[in-house]
């Protein structure tokens, strides 16, 4: 489970731009209007940054989306490529086949035969 959730980014980010308003402030904000004691957990200097300077690049408060090969569906158009490209390199490795065909390497493993 995220510690942040949407709810709790836009509020953030929302008083931040609201009147040019300090971290300082915003912390406190975000206390008041959630209902967290002095010693509860609240988005920190940096996490603030971090979502503010999102926002102005993206213009969306959501997370990005985790780093690398996409999941491939296991089609027979991707079966057939992966048993083409193992009949042309039968020694190169399973995972060496998955990057170059950007598909998952469980994928390509699972296909050799």
């Amino acid at each position: 489970m995220e510690r942040w959730n949407v709810e709790h980014r836009v509020f953030v980010v929302e008083q931040y731009f609201r009147n040019n308003d300090p971290v300082v402030k915003v912390q406190r904000l975000f206390r008041r209007n959630f209902g967290i004691g002095r010693r509860g957990a609240v988005p920190d200097r940096n996490t603030v940054h971090r979502w503010v300077a999102g926002f102005r690049r993206t213009g969306s408060v959501m997370k990005k989306k985790p780093p690398g090969t996409p999941h491939s569906v296991q089609i027979p158009e991707n079966v057939d490529r992966v048993r083409a490209a193992f009949f042309v390199s039968p020694r190169r490795s399973a995972r060496r086949h998955a990057v170059t065909l950007s598909i998952v390497s469980s994928f390509a493993s699972s296909h050799l035969t």
